[in-house]
């Protein structure tokens, strides 16, 4: 068994509130990164940089649309994005997805400047069918496994709190799954432990090291927990080793696969590109 993008299972069966701390301990370090990395490659890569410190511009721009929804003239139809939106871009689109953040960094500067037409027309997307039926999915097995404590009139207090965790991912979070506090089911069996295990095979664990949805952190009380399992880390970004491609990860995968052979404990694993490189996504032996 090969795991990628690890809960941790004791904050996942404590309860809803618990569960959505965890999940967002990591997302406002990967947007840090994303802003940071932004500034390091510059103008060509990067259409924020270049106009004086990266963080600061974006900082202020979201500041300013607390208050104040940006026009978006282009959209179709036509509107205004507002903050609420704008989180539901950067934590569902934007952070997971590595292989975006250089168009990413053309949208968002357009915001900067006054023009939310392109992000605008994105975030349409997530009142799209599809989206919910799959959120609603997801909603469904959450609420069964990590029931809420807090009935509806008191979970607005909940994502306050949730707030000060990650202040990207707490709001669209904690109203996303706002479902269970008033979920009307229970599950019959659900599973609350013990976690530690130790199989008869090795189990290989991998962790990214800036994932905003499952935070490396996991893996390594994973890899503490169990009793046989090796933990490989990936020195990249996004959710799950796969949308930040590494030939060292799918290599150390395929000789688990046929041969059981986990990599040497603190084996750490580089990307083949990084996010705002013309050749993300392509192998690493194009180079």
């Amino acid at each position: 068994m090969a795991l990628d993008g690890l809960e941790d299972p004791v904050s996942y069966t404590a309860d809803l509130a618990t569960v959505l701390a965890n999940i967002l301990t990591s997302t406002d370090q990967a947007f840090h990164e994303f802003l940071a990395l932004c500034e390091r490659v510059g103008p060509a890569s990067c259409a924020l940089a270049g106009h004086g410190p990266v963080e600061k511009r974006v900082e202020a721009m979201l500041q300013q649309l607390r208050h104040h929804p940006i026009p978006a003239p282009s959209a179709e139809p036509p509107g205004e994005l507002t903050y609420g939106e704008t989180l539901t871009l950067l934590k569902l689109a934007l952070l997971p997805t590595p292989g975006i953040w250089r168009d990413a960094a053309g949208v968002i500067d357009a915001m900067v400047q006054g023009d939310a037409s392109a992000a605008e027309t994105i975030v349409r997307g997530s009142a799209a069918e599809p989206f919910h039926r799959a959120f609603e999915q997801n909603t469904a097995l959450l609420c069964a496994d990590s029931p809420a404590r807090q009935n509806a009139r008191q979970w607005p207090q909940v994502v306050h709190r949730l707030e000060t965790v990650s202040r990207i991912g707490g709001p669209v979070m904690g109203w996303l799954e706002a479902a269970c506090a008033a979920w009307p089911t229970r599950s019959a069996d659900r599973y609350t432990g013990p976690w530690t295990a130790a199989t008869a095979n090795p189990i290989l664990l991998i962790g990214t090291r800036f994932d905003p949805t499952t935070p490396l952190a996991n893996a390594k009380l994973a890899e503490r927990r169990l009793g046989n399992a090796v933990l490989l880390i990936h020195d990249g970004y996004g959710h799950i080793s796969q949308s930040d491609p590494s030939a060292c990860v799918m290599q150390a995968l395929g000789r688990y696969f046929t041969g059981l052979t986990t990599p040497a404990r603190g084996t750490i694993c580089p990307s083949d590109h990084g996010p705002f490189d013309p050749g993300f996504g392509q192998p690493a032996a194009s180079r």
